[in-house]
């Protein structure tokens, strides 16, 4: 008689008996991850009047797999645009509630005495709330679509990120327990710098080459791909020293951008369903009747810990992130058990022996009883509120009140200097992290693998080189790209603002100088002063070049596409073709000022570098400005991005097609120049154009100034404004699909001309479905892109002939 392994049989058991204990939980209407345990229970060590598992490490591996599968699942749920979009207030009460239960974990753990790493990893595991729990009672009792829930599955989001890294963060200490605060948080660093640069290259590469091949692959080539892929992620983590489920987490976060992901997470479903009912059926054969007796005080104590301590801690930071009472209430009660996360990170611990091994049932029974709980918290939620409300001070709870009110008028717009930081801070953040990771990844992996081929010295210089390039490619980001609307409007609000902004330049340029020093450094091409200067040299090249921040814009606008390509796909398909054509001209904004309302009196700081100006030519107001004064408000279009494509002065038309062919710094020259015919006169009318944001923030500095009123403080779309002005002959806006053959592909738009020969000014360009409004003028054109441009129609029309433009009426 021909014998199978045990390990078939031991899993003919293991689905059997959880496929009947899911069937009844599911009679019974609760979450089928309870029926898995229930099923691992019955047949584990536990039960011996219940058929057991024989060949406990064969399970243990097929767990192991399930949890990879289980992360992979959450990648693929994942993507950045939806972390963007839970909101301040996700984002706040997550980290309040994880930090504090962490907190009160560990502090629980040490009053058992228990040991550091067994009281840090109850922490974390009482951290994260189970989703898959909290949709079950929400559907039970119909909450769905409730305001309050918005919160929650906001706070989920944010509580999953974290918990992944930090699985990651647990690890790095469990591993490196004889190591000082230091050195694991150096650790922790170069980890971090590999996971950056490893990502960053997935996302570039990975959506590219599935959308390459998209039309020969079928299911069965798209999910052994995936599985590949994420397996292959899971491998090469643990090279690195990162956690398996930390590798399976990113894989699928790369594909969840793709336009494949809603078909992968649908062929994955069923093995992931399949590998996580092995897992939850492993975690309950680690339960015992006997575990469960002798640490009975810890199981309650641990339990009240969590029934007491999430339900605060999340009220409080829902509070803190401006919810009303109720919002709060109810929302801290959904958040008050712990599930599928917290036997993962107890599964993390036991892998690593650190630790103790009547942890992993206590975390259990724990969960198992919350999992009872939630469905009566949650439905007493509004009992609570009533009784809070009718306890607390009617003082306190206008405050409340108020708070909440406040914070539901929205964000608000940040200040100028916030953004304009937050961009400089990016800007040199990435070529820190692109120096230090260029480094540490080549010559910890790459240069070991060549050590044998090539000598050690020609080697390094290669290292170096190799790191220079990468690193210079980020640089011409902050020395090549156009000054931010935050710095030019800031440059002319006020003098003061003078020195910070300098000060600013130069601290980013010392930055970029001191990376280029720890690259040469870290190379080992020698002390000598020949290295540094000649790295120096090729850096300022590179960073100064207009081919290569053409290119990193390219890499920048492929990175941005391929992250959210999913997404683009949805909105695209959305669209019927028509709404296609005409979205550029219904998202740009049209605004007209009158110079007679702009002309008034104001210390103002010359614009862009100006001399200032120091008469009005061309107006009727007599008096001189003094020196250093001047009438800037016009100016703050240029400042704000806008473009001027218009000046009406009287019957006379300055049409596009002449603005256009100036660069805005010629132009911002000339509109003050008293001896330039360009020079702004008073009546003149301005008409500006940009982005709806771009437009209203211009107009809002005007009402701020008094400048303008609030109620002539409007723009329109462009296809209003082209719609409703047939007469004008400057104002024509037409696409242009570029092809191979079309001499604009490969240029950039700078270098294409189109402003200079044909007046045109380009106001939009999608590549690859990711569309920019008013690009960049390092931007390149490829084949297949589709520009829209606006300009003059006798001028731009033998373009149209030539590309075979399309002309947006």
């Amino acid at each position: 008689m021909h014998h199978i392994p045990l390990l078939i049989t031991d899993l003919a058991l293991i689905l059997t008996v959880a496929a009947a204990a899911t069937i009844i939980c599911r009679k019974l209407k609760q979450p089928l991850v309870l029926g898995y345990v229930v099923a691992g229970f019955l047949i584990g060590p536990a039960v011996d009047w219940f058929p057991n598992v024989a060949d406990s490490e064969g399970i243990s591996t097929w767990s192991e797999i399930g949890v990879i599968f289980l992360m992979f699942g959450l990648g693929l749920e994942f993507s950045i645009v939806r972390l963007l979009n839970v909101g301040k207030a996700a984002v706040i009460t997550a980290v309040t509630e994880m930090a504090l239960m962490i907190a009160a974990g560990m502090l629980c753990g040490t009053a058992l005495g228990w040991s550091f790493f067994s009281s840090l990893f109850l922490g974390g595991m009482l951290a994260i709330s189970s989703t898959t729990i909290i949709i079950k009672a929400f559907d039970d009792l119909g909450l769905k679509g409730k305001k309050f829930t918005e919160l929650v599955f906001g706070s989920l989001v944010v509580e999953d990120i974290m918990g992944i890294f930090m699985m990651v963060v647990l690890s790095t200490m469990a591993v490196n327990a004889s190591l000082d605060g230091g050195a694991v948080v150096v650790e922790l660093g170069q980890m971090a710098l590999y996971l950056v640069a490893w990502f960053a290259l997935s996302v570039i590469f990975v959506p590219s080459l599935l959308s390459r091949v998209a039309h020969i692959v079928s299911d069965e080539i798209l999910l052994v791909a995936s599985l590949a892929l994420c397996l292959c992620m899971v491998a090469l983590a643990n090279a690195i020293g990162f956690s398996s489920a930390l590798g399976a987490f990113l894989a699928g976060s790369i594909l969840a951008g793709t336009v494949q992901a809603h078909r992968i997470e649908s062929l994955f479903k069923s093995v992931k369903d399949l590998f996580g009912a092995v897992f939850f059926v492993s975690v309950g054969m680690l339960l015992s009747p006997d575990a469960v007796i002798q640490n009975a005080p810890a199981i309650v104590a641990i339990t009240l810990v969590t029934l007491l301590g999430k339900p605060v801690f999340t009220f409080l930071g829902a509070m803190l992130s401006g919810q009303s009472l109720k919002t709060s209430v109810k929302c801290g009660m959904s958040l008050s058990q712990i599930g599928e996360f917290s036997f993962i990170i107890a599964a993390l611990g036991a892998s690593l022996g650190v630790t103790d091994d009547f942890l992993y049932p206590i975390i259990v029974a724990v969960s198992v009883i919350t999992t009872l709980t939630t469905p009566v918290y949650v439905k007493n939620s509004d009992r609570l509120y009533r009784a809070l409300a009718k306890i607390l001070p009617g003082r306190i709870l206008e405050r409340i009140d108020s708070s909440s009110d406040e914070s539901s008028g929205g964000e608000g717009s940040s200040s100028l200097w916030a953004n304009h930081t937050k961009r400089w801070t990016l800007k040199v953040v990435l070529v820190v992290l692109s120096a230090t990771a260029s480094v540490e990844v080549l010559k910890k992996v790459i240069e070991p693998l060549l050590a044998t081929a090539i000598p050690n010295e020609a080697l390094n210089w290669t290292v170096m080189v190799i790191c220079v390039i990468i690193t210079g490619l980020f640089m011409s980001n902050v020395f090549h790209a156009d000054r931010t609307t935050e710095f030019n409007v800031l440059w002319m609000k006020d003098k003061k603002n003078h020195v910070p902004l300098t000060a600013l330049t130069i601290v980013g340029a010392v930055i970029c100088v001191g990376m280029v020093f720890f690259i040469v450094n870290a190379s080992g091409v020698g002390q000598s002063p020949i290295p540094y200067l000649i790295a120096l040299v090729v850096t300022g090249a590179i960073a100064v070049s207009k081919r290569i921040h053409s290119l990193f814009i390219r890499l920048e606008t492929s990175f941005i596409g391929n992250l959210n390509e999913n997404i683009i796909a949805e909105r695209r398909d959305a669209l019927s073709d028509e709404e296609r054509e005409v979205w550029v001209k219904r998202n740009l904004y049209v605004v007209e000022i009158e110079a007679t309302r702009m002309l008034h009196r104001r210390e103002a700081i010359p614009p862009l570098g100006l001399s200032p100006l120091k008469s009005l030519a061309g107006t009727p107001v007599a008096k001189q400005l003094p020196h250093g004064e001047q009438s800037a408000d016009f100016m703050y279009g240029l400042a704000y991005g806008l473009d001027l494509i218009a000046i009406q002065r009287g019957d006379r038309r300055i049409e596009c097609s002449t603005l256009a062919r100036l660069t805005k710094s010629e132009l911002a020259r000339r509109i003050i120049d008293p001896s330039d015919p360009l020079c702004i006169q008073e009546g003149d009318v301005l008409t500006f154009l940009g982005t709806e944001d771009e437009a209203d923030a211009y107009l809002q500095s005007l009402v701020a100034d008094g400048a303008l009123d609030e109620e002539q403080a409007y723009g329109i779309s462009l296809d209003e404004y082209l719609g409703g002005r047939p007469a004008i002959p400057d104002a024509t806006c037409f696409a242009i699909d570029v092809d191979a053959s079309s001499p604009l592909a490969g240029t950039t738009i700078a270098a294409s001309q189109l402003k200079e020969r044909y007046g045109s000014l380009v106001v939009a360009l999608r590549h690859n479905w990711l569309l920019k409004l008013r690009p960049q003028h390092n931007m390149r054109i490829s084949a297949g892109d589709r520009i829209w441009l606006m300009g003059k129609a006798d001028l731009a029309d033998p373009l149209i002939k030539r590309e075979d433009a399309t002309v947006l009426e």
